[in-house]
């Protein structure tokens, strides 16, 4: 299980080194750009300078983790994690403001991209009906095999740490189920809300289709996470699914995003801060572009953005008391 958990460390560093390829060519650490300045020598050393950090912080984080006693690795490695994550975010701040100097004027076309003309939902919204029809399927199975459901449930407390016990009842079996509806049900209001509530552009059918696929991960992640008392399914091979799936989806919403062929979201660089947080009253949109990775980030300046907000906080307290 170690090699398990080095694998997705592994992974986490990869993602957070190819955050420079996750976005529009137009910009480098949410910071405007022409399109060839990733050629010259700032925005390449801007971008070796990133990932030498990030890539030290995983190898540190790895470290950490074969080096510590193996009861301690589950303790570990959510701040191992965490920390890469932070140090990730710092090194990615820290670029933005190297590069500040050279951002450039973006332009207005896209200024009457909100009209009030008719705005239909692309067709292939449909399939995100898809995720709730697996999640029913297991919960059915469940409960027509009840009695193959063992009494006592074992329920894993990490990769590395021998697993506890839960009583088959209600919230035990159907419970991860439940989350993942409650998890579902959010990712497309949200992508529904994003398609809405954002500019009209080449990018919203990416990003809603990107959130419906992600949403079939979830529901298959938490399928087989839900039978595993019945067909005694072992933890790493879940891992590496939800993994496997990941991976193309984000390696084609970032090669669909680099090439969009159109003008930057006209957000104006004053009112981001720090080049993540996006804070304007007089932009009447709830979502934009993001400046740093794949998709939309929220104008918090829209009250809708809070509630949204609300709605995930929501989420993850029912989660803790269904996974409890």
């Amino acid at each position: 299980m170690m090699k398990l958990l080095i694998s997705l460390h592994v992974f986490l560093g990869a993602v957070l080194l190819a955050i420079p390829n996750m976005t529009r060519r137009e910009l480098l650490f949410a910071v405007p750009v022409s399109p060839d300045f990733r050629q010259s020598s700032a925005g390449r050393r801007a971008i070796a300078m990133f990932r030498l950090v990030v890539a030290a912080a995983a190898a540190a984080g790895i470290g950490a983790l074969v080096l510590c006693p193996i009861r301690l690795v589950d303790t570990l490695q959510p701040p191992v994690a965490a920390g890469t994550i932070v140090i990730a975010v710092l090194a990615f701040y820290w670029q933005y403001r190297r590069l500040s100097p050279f951002a450039v004027e973006i332009p207005r076309k896209r200024a009457a991209a909100l009209s009030t003309a008719p705005d239909r939902l692309p067709g292939f919204v449909w399939l995100g009906s898809g995720p709730f029809a697996l999640l029913g399927a297991a919960a059915l199975y469940l409960y027509l095999n009840w009695d193959r459901i063992p009494e006592r449930l074992a329920v894993s407390r990490g990769i590395a740490s021998p697993g506890g016990w839960a009583d088959r009842t209600t919230k035990g079996v159907y419970g991860e189920l439940l989350f993942a509806l409650e998890l579902c049900a959010l990712l497309l209001l949200v992508g529904i809300a994003g398609w809405y509530g954002a500019r009209r552009s080449r990018s919203r059918p990416v990003i809603l289709g990107g959130i419906i696929a992600v949403t079939y991960v979830v529901a298959g992640m938490s399928d087989l996470i839900a039978l595993q008392p019945v067909f005694g399914i072992p933890e790493w091979p879940i891992i590496l699914v939800v993994v496997a799936a990941l991976i193309p989806i984000l390696v084609i919403m970032a090669g669909k995003m680099s090439h969009l062929g159109e003008p930057l979201d006209p957000t104006p660089q004053e009112c981001w801060k720090g080049g993540v947080i996006y804070y304007n009253p007089s932009d009447p949109v709830l979502f934009v572009e993001k400046r740093g990775g794949l998709g939309y980030t929220l104008n918090f300046a829209n009250r809708w953005a809070w509630i949204l907000l609300a709605g995930l906080a929501l989420v993850v307290a029912t989660g803790f008391l269904l996974l409890d």
